[in-house]
């Protein structure tokens, strides 16, 4: 009973059958196979970014590259193929992955044939050396990408996929390799583009079984089981390499361990200062070279820690010493020295950055100003009723966790003379008088009056106060 409890548990999180659009997965991925028009634009631009971002070693660059490239769909296009024995979708998505793959190498290999900067950069390096932790992700990528994309209701795990995936970058550093000769780049770049297309293809047939996707054609049983031996070895030979490459990691950092614990901690206790220490191949032998300042190291210590590596299995590995003619004292100078520039050349820009603040304020205080004063004098002009005019800015506390600027407009107003005052004035005066107001317009008049200067001092909040 428990059992089946908990079987049922089970079956309700982990289940994804009974939301799957079966349909519209095949005809979504079908679509969106082929190379051409606006993926052919988005293909050369992901492969343009992806090297610029790995020439200069800015990720942001290479993320928004992963987000545009067009390669996953080719690639879920395989394993969908495959899944489903449809055997022309399998022909156009292995040709459409052909043709993405040989643009990105064209272009990335243009790219860094003509940059001036083409030093290897710790993006490049990064993706030389493929892991079976690559293929991990590449796998459980793939099974993120194709579970997303056959829900009915579409998840927003598709951006996710393509970053964890990486498939242009890769490609770009086998481009790389291309362009300057380095072979080691283009086999390690283009081995980690190969095991993310294998495993995306390999996730996707996976998911496609389960979800019990119907074949387009009856299919033979001898004939898939010799498929999927096939299918065996060849996913084999791709991940051996990997598995080689993970285990030289796994060695080069256990390696270093041991030397940190054998010789640099010992040597440290010694009261002896270490700069940096690293282990650099030699013809024949592995030289561990350690940078220190301080009292001068007696020739008997390093044969001593020599013989400690021997006797722990690390033969090929020997210590040099780099003695740096720096006492302590004069190493806390120049630190303390380094530190005091930083700290005042930290004070100068922000002492430039208050005053180029000032003189901003400055500048958009003289255009309010101006502004002001413009918008004054053409309130005059439209409105010849106006007797003195005052433009303004006040704070608006109302809400003060966000205190609002507004624009105030104070407003005398002509008043409307009776009729006889009216006339008796006129025939006084040679020259008609001035028109004045009458206190019905007023209203009106300061809705327009709010209006034109909205527009006029580009401001939302305008306030105007009349007076007689």
């Amino acid at each position: 009973m428990l059992l089946h409890s908990i079987k049922k548990m089970l079956d309700n999180i982990l289940n994804i059958q009974h939301q799957t659009d079966e349909a519209g997965t095949i005809r979504e991925i079908n679509d969106k196979v082929p190379v051409r028009g606006n993926n052919t634009w988005m293909l050369i631009c992901s492969a343009m970014l992806a090297s610029i971002g790995l020439d200069t070693g800015s990720g942001a660059v290479i993320i928004g590259a992963m987000l545009i490239s067009p390669l996953m769909s080719p690639i879920l296009g395989v394993g969908l193929a495959v899944g489903i024995n449809d055997r022309e979708m399998l022909i156009d998505s292995i040709k459409n992955l052909a043709v993405a793959a040989a643009a990105g190498l064209l272009v990335s290999t243009f790219y860094f044939s003509i940059t001036p900067l083409g030093e290897p950069t710790n993006e490049l390096l990064a993706r030389t050396t493929p892991t079976l932790l690559d293929v991990m992700v590449a796998f459980f990528g793939g099974v993120a990408g194709i579970i997303s994309i056959s829900r009915s209701d579409k998840s927003n795990a598709i951006p996710g996929v393509a970053i964890a995936t990486a498939l242009m970058p890769p490609l770009c550093t086998a481009g790389y390799g291309l362009a300057v000769g380095r072979y080691d780049f283009f086999l390690g770049g283009f081995y980690l583009f190969f095991i993310n297309a294998v495993f995306i293809s390999l996730s996707t047939y996976v998911i496609v079984k389960y979800l019990h996707f119907h074949t387009k054609a009856y299919v033979d049983q001898a004939k898939q089981k010799r498929v999927a031996k096939a299918m065996v070895v060849v996913l084999v030979i791709v991940v051996l390499p990997s598995v080689y490459f993970l285990y030289n990691i796994y060695h080069d950092v256990k390696t270093k361990k041991q030397i940190e614990q054998l010789v640099i901690t010992d040597f440290t206790q010694r009261n002896n200062e270490i700069i940096k220490w690293e282990v650099q191949p030699g013809d024949s032998l592995q030289y561990i070279k350690i940078y220190s300042i301080g009292k001068q190291v007696d020739e008997g210590l390093v044969q001593h820690y020599n013989k400690v590596l021997v006797d722990n299995d690390l033969l090929n590995f020997r210590v040099k010493m780099v003695q740096l003619d720096v006492s302590p004292e004069e190493m806390e100078q120049i630190a303390y020295d380094i530190t005091n520039n930083l700290t005042q050349d930290l004070l100068k820009t922000l002492e430039l950055q208050k005053m180029q603040e000032q003189h901003a304020d400055s500048l958009r205080r003289r255009q309010r100003l101006s502004l002001n004063s413009n918008a004054t004098q053409d309130l005059k002009t439209l409105f010849p009723e106006i007797q003195k005019v005052q433009v303004g800015e006040m704070i608006n506390t109302a809400n003060p966790a966000r205190p609002d600027t507004v624009t105030l407009v104070m407003i005398d107003w002509k008043e409307q003379q009776p009729a006889k005052e009216e006339a008796a004035s006129a025939k006084n005066k040679k020259r008609p008088s001035k028109p004045k107001i009458q206190a019905q317009q007023v209203k009106e008049y300061e809705n327009r009056i709010r209006s034109y200067l909205s527009y006029k001092l580009q401001r939302d909040s305008v306030q105007v106060i009349s007076s007689y």
